[in-house]
């Protein structure tokens, strides 16, 4: 199977968000056949200003350099992208701390090429409560927000999110929602995985699951080939192949002390969850062709081999964009 004729998508990056990042640590994804990537501009652990300074800085960036990215706010513009050779890239957010409490900010940040959007990290906020917090619903405010999100064009995102808000979202949500970069509890034990029942009510009502290569969500640090397929097959069982996707929530090698930012907010990565763990490895794009290579030896056909690398995704960008 020729990947070049695939469109690859990547539902979420693992770089970490920050005004000093360097970007060019996007060609991990062009080297591998990529064709587009939702990077993080911001989570709730930073302020509304840190966001936008973020989201500020990234653009400029993309937009010195529109012969190798180009920065997309519709299925169209990723398709031109990949036929004119570019990384297509859109903006997501990891929780609703970004709005400083103004739901009017969804709209500024799709003007600004926000595409997707979570409701909480990790711990509980204004609008959803997080995977490694008390168990909430959305609150009022998180409802407002969700409408707000469905009404602009923005994917609905219940990665990091609790069991309740994640269920109330996609009962709720008028576009299918996603998990963007979420690996199956019941394979591995861990607070951000999900469980089968979330995952079955994703696929449910249209949605995706993203395959997610932080080794500490695959196993004891695993990420190996053989640990990812494990969980990439345990979603297709139980959501179908039109319903699984990539997210591989991959971190290249970088500038910013990510130690530091750890330390500095340890409730956000609570104790006896792994984040301790000594060079935490990632399963990230160099794996798309041992996915492929596997899937094909479990008989999937490369219809279904090509929902899952990209096909998905767009599927339910093309019903949640407008």
């Amino acid at each position: 199977m020729n990947l070049k004729e695939s469109l690859i998508w990547d539902a979420h990056a693992g770089l970490f968000p920050s005004s000093e990042m360097d970007l060019d640590n996007l060609l991990s994804w062009q080297k591998y056949n990529v064709n587009y990537l939702s990077i993080n501009v911001g989570f709730d652990v930073m302020s509304r200003d840190a966001t936008l300074a973020t989201l500020a800085a990234y653009r400029r960036w993309l937009m010195a350099r529109p012969n190798q990215f180009l920065l997309v706010g519709t299925l169209s513009d990723i398709y031109n992208a990949r036929d004119t050779g570019r990384l297509a890239i859109s903006f997501d957010i990891e929780g609703m701390n970004a709005l400083g409490g103004d739901i009017n900010m969804v709209e500024i940040y799709h003007t600004l090429g926000v595409r997707q959007m979570l409701f909480a990290y990790n711990l509980n906020n204004s609008a959803a409560g997080g995977c490694h917090d008390i168990d909430i619903p959305l609150t009022k405010f998180g409802v407002e927000i969700l409408a707000e999100m469905n009404r602009v064009g923005i994917i609905v995102d219940a990665s990091h999110v609790s069991y309740l808000s994640s269920m109330e979202l996609i009962e709720r949500s008028s576009s299918p929602v996603i998990f963007s970069h979420s690996n199956p509890w019941s394979i591995w034990q861990h607070q951000r995985n999900i469980t089968d029942e979330q995952i079955k009510a994703c696929a449910a009502k249209g949605g995706v699951i993203g395959l997610n290569g932080l080794a500490i969500f695959i196993g004891d640090n695993d990420s190996s080939s053989e640990s990812l397929l494990r969980h990439l097959f345990k979603l297709i069982d139980l959501a179908g192949t039109a319903h699984v996707g990539l997210g591989f929530d991959y971190t290249p090698d970088i500038t910013v002390d990510l130690g530091a930012i750890l330390r500095a907010r340890p409730d956000y990565w609570p104790a006896g969850q792994q984040y301790d763990t000594p060079g935490i490895e990632h399963a990230g794009p160099s794996k798309i062709r041992d996915l492929v290579d596997g899937m094909q030896v479990r008989g999937l056909s490369e219809f279904e081999i090509k929902g899952i690398l990209g096909k998905n995704f767009a599927r339910v960008a093309d019903q949640s964009w407008v």
